[in-house]
């Protein structure tokens, strides 16, 4: 086979490939002004309550770009700790790891230590705890 041919030949299994790798990544992507709520149920705590505005875009920015992948994690994930944003479900780690569960399409997200705590706040407010395992 000539030089040429086969570079070519290279390239187009090259960009084919990456074309692959790069359909499976997805994004979160939730309207900035969106109304949130916030489910906990845990315990003796029942917790079913929409959050005020600061609140729902705190959660709008942290959600909102990341990158969802595929994995198994441990950490422990169930809708009766969640929060909901704009028609979507998302799932915080129930031992406190930094990251979230989109709800619907089974897929994760990490988020930063920074993020996590502020997530954690805004159930702290509305009488939420973590770690609930």
């Amino acid at each position: 086979m000539k030089p040429v041919i086969r570079m070519k030949k290279v390239l187009f299994l090259c960009f084919l490939a990456l074309c692959i790798v790069l359909s499976g990544c997805s994004h979160v992507t939730v309207k900035q002004n969106a109304s949130a709520s916030l489910r906990f149920h845990y315990g003796d705590a029942s917790v079913d309550t929409q959050l005020f505005e600061e609140e729902a875009a705190q959660l709008c920015d942290i959600v909102n770009g990341k990158a969802l992948y595929r994995d198994n994690p441990a950490c422990g994930f169930d809708e009766s700790i969640s929060f909901q944003i704009d028609g979507k479900v998302f799932c915080p780690a129930r031992d406190s790891c930094c990251i979230v569960q989109e709800h619907d399409s089974g897929k994760y997200m990490n988020i930063s230590q920074p993020e996590r705590d502020a997530l954690e706040r805004i159930f702290e407010n509305h009488g939420g705890f973590f770690p609930c395992e």
